[in-house]
């Protein structure tokens, strides 16, 4: 095992060489027969491959995101409903482990081991270069552990380099305290001056162009993001955090333009795995979402979501054909989304959501869907011939406002909540303005300040400072529409959106029972002949100890930030 990941590291960083630039005979000669070569290669080459490998993952998007995540959250599911197993069922997922581990990892590792083997007066003109895969692998690791929990850290991705093979576990709590200290430190060397010039990553920084300015406010913003996530098993620490990290010189995310994104090119999700649309799936909206974007008057609405079928044209089809009655009143309204609740057949109102009526089209039979399909562009721009292309949402300036605001509104600094909940709502708006414009959504209406403006003045939307904190939650929870692993930990960390939220969240039974939403995937305990059982069997057990993890085949289980 850990020789066919040396073989498969070592052949994507040459397939980096041979993606980025002519990879001839002579130089793949060298690169199969020297392994110093390896070690050889441009740094800019690796850390382009580096990013495209963190955001090409087409398997985490068909089963984990696709399947499970969205259907959890309830971003979105199927037009037939949920079954009763929707919440027990999460085979095949948590493809972010491995794809971390063996592709991405791999790769920063090797762009800071190249720069440490050069010469001091190379290094010194490279610093700025170093730090940033820091700020990669430490995003990385914690996406890793949010559902994982307990990780190697400190002794991993160091066999090549003369390391151990069996890399010890830290727990998650130490994994958070080397989160923030790593964060840290590359945000106050990136903002630091530094005696030599530096040479800087340029076009081959998919995310910031290699702006060390930009990098260090990510690094800074990023650590808000992660302490967030300890609201619950330590908010003392999160307010510590939150001090420094207002005070620190690297700033924070100040604008849309400094969002932390992959701007993916046209064609990047082609791939068959990709098609959010494929093998019968038909992914709609949820009931409780999207009657709370018709309520509130949600310029997102049609970005988020198509018109039903009901046009009028198909109405007065479904009265000729007597499918509707005679005096059947047209419906102005074209957006429903779908109930949720495994158990919502057994309601005769819910049933028509459920079972769509059908007329005759000549020879063909048009079904007459009443819930709202998704913009599958949004997710998948390639979607029915589509030209267009994508953003993957790392860390948004509307993420961030939204945090701000809930760490302003629970106390935890002396910002105003009123005020980044304001920024927070308008800075998602264009977020989603700009992605469907990318995407190439059908249809398209650009969204204008009029629109935005008026959404502020809803009587639901304007900020309460009563109700500030479900709010913010509410709004935070439409804006990760396209973050499916953000919406999910919102809601884990917060108990909101829920059934007394104004943004209802119907309860799901089985028959009286309620079933209880997915909190991680299954960790599964290492076979016999894994070369580091003995860590990571240790690691589980320690994580077992806590009655909240559960079994470590229980999705239900909680990992240790997701206290309750």
């Amino acid at each position: 095992m850990i020789a066919m990941k040396f073989v498969k590291q070592t052949l994507l960083i040459l397939s980096a060489c041979c993606f980025l630039t002519a990879c001839d005979k002579d130089k793949f000669g060298r690169y199969n027969t020297d392994p110093d070569a390896v070690i050889s290669l441009d740094p800019d080459l690796l850390l382009t491959r580096a990013i495209i490998n963190i955001h090409d993952n087409d398997f985490e998007a068909f089963y984990d995101n696709y399947s499970y995540i969205s259907r959890w959250s309830r971003v979105f599911l199927q037009r037939s409903g949920n079954s009763i197993d929707v919440t027990q069922n999460a085979s095949n997922a948590n493809h972010r482990y491995g794809k971390f581990f063996e592709d991405s990892g791999p790769i920063l590792v090797d762009i800071q081991e190249l720069i440490d083997k050069l010469p001091a007066e190379q290094q010194a003109r490279l610093i700025y270069k170093r730090a940033i895969p820091t700020i990669l692998k430490v995003y990385q690791y914690w996406y890793v552990s949010d559902v994982n929990g307990s990780l190697p850290y400190k002794e991993a991705f160091q066999a090549r380099y003369q390391g151990t093979l069996t890399p010890k576990y830290e727990t998650q709590d130490e994994l958070y305290h080397l989160f923030d200290a790593d964060l840290k430190e590359a945000a106050t060397i990136l903002s630091t001056v530094q005696k030599e010039e530096q040479v800087s990553y340029g076009q081959a920084d998919l995310y910031f162009q290699g702006d060390a300015k930009k990098w260090a406010k990510a690094a800074n913003s990023m650590r808000l993001l992660i302490a967030l996530r300890l609201s619950k098993r330590d908010p003392e620490r999160v307010k510590t955090i939150v001090k420094e990290v207002l005070n620190h010189p690297a700033g924070l995310i100040e604008n849309p333009a400094e969002s932390w994104v992959f701007k993916a090119r046209a064609g990047f999700t082609a791939g068959g795995n990709w098609n959010i649309s494929g093998n019968g799936r038909a992914f709609v909206g949820e009931h409780g979402v999207v009657d709370y974007m018709w309520e509130t008057k949600d310029p997102r609405l049609q970005l988020f979501f198509k018109e039903n079928m009901w046009n009028i044209e198909n109405f007065e089809e479904a009265k000729a054909q007597e499918v509707i009655p005679k005096d059947a009143v047209f419906d102005e309204r074209r957006y429903y989304g779908q109930y949720s609740n495994p158990s919502a057949n057994k309601d005769p109102k819910k049933a028509r959501f459920l079972r769509p009526l059908s007329v005759k089209k000549g020879k063909n039979t048009l079904f007459l869907d009443t819930v709202s399909r998704i913009q599958d562009r949004l997710f998948h721009p390639d979607n029915n011939g589509g030209k267009g292309s994508g953003i993957f949402p790392i860390l948004t300036y509307a993420d961030l406002c939204f945090i701000r605001a809930e760490l302003a509104q629970r106390g935890w600094s002396s910002e105003q909540p009123k005020e980044w909940y304001d920024k927070g709502v308008r800075a998602s708006l264009d977020f989603y303005n700009e992605l469907a414009m990318r995407a190439q959504i059908e249809p398209y209406n650009p969204l204008t300040s009029l629109d935005i403006d008026g959404f502020l003045q809803q009587p639901d939307i304007v900020f309460q400072p009563a109700k500030g904190l479900e709010q913010i939650v509410l709004q935070a929870y439409l804006n990760y529409f396209r973050n499916f692993n953000e919406a999910w930990a919102l809601i884990k960390r917060t108990g909101m959106p829920n059934e007394q939220t104004r943004l209802s969240f119907e309860p799901w039974k089985d028959e009286e029972r309620i079933l209880e939403m997915p909190r991680r995937f299954p960790i599964n305990y290492p076979g016999i002949g894994d070369y580091n059982f003995e860590n990571k069997k240790n690691a589980l057990d320690e994580m077992v100890k806590d009655p909240d993890f559960g079994l470590p085949s229980s999705i239900q289980g909680r990992v240790w930030w997701d206290k309750k």
